[in-house]
């Protein structure tokens, strides 16, 4: 095969890889610029050694569910509920998985008014609480939850 068929072949090849070939002599190099103004080339940023950027969460950025564990009524003297938080996140960046987070919460519902408790929460996933028992005035009393703080604890 000819040095011009292979340059050919080797062309064609490129193409569909977004790579262009083209048979015109090279342009003349621009003269210089007698402007004053100058600019500075961006700096290229190395995904490597970038820093990723993360959250300083705040209460607006989770939501909460509180699902029932257990729930014994009698009557009309109320009932006892177990509940257990189900937070979500949704935030627009990620949480800092080596910091860990104090995560704050009020429980409304309790006949004897709302419940504050706590969520430890690590690696940006890692969950730790106490399930919140509760006495409702009746079986038909809607209980929710309300993230009031976020606190970082390390």
């Amino acid at each position: 095969m000819t040095s011009r068929k292979l340059l050919a072949a080797i062309a064609l090849t490129a193409l569909p890889f977004g790579t262009a070939c083209s048979a015109a002599p090279h342009a003349a190099a621009p003269t210089p610029s007698t402007s004053a103004a100058t600019v500075s080339p961006e700096p290229v940023s190395d995904p490597a050694t970038e820093t990723p950027a993360y959250a300083d969460p705040r209460p607006s950025d989770f939501t909460m569910k509180l699902t029932i564990k257990r729930k014994h009524c009698f009557g009309s003297a109320g009932c006892n509920v177990d509940v257990e938080p189900d937070l979500s996140y949704e935030g627009i960046l990620p949480i800092d998985p080596d910091k860990t987070y104090e995560i704050t919460y009020q429980i409304s519902g309790d006949e004897s008014g709302p419940v504050i408790e706590t969520i430890s929460l690590t690696d940006g996933t890692s969950m730790e609480y106490y399930p919140s028992s509760l006495s409702t005035a009746g079986s038909g009393t809607k209980i929710t939850g309300k993230v009031t703080d976020v606190a970082e604890t390390n």
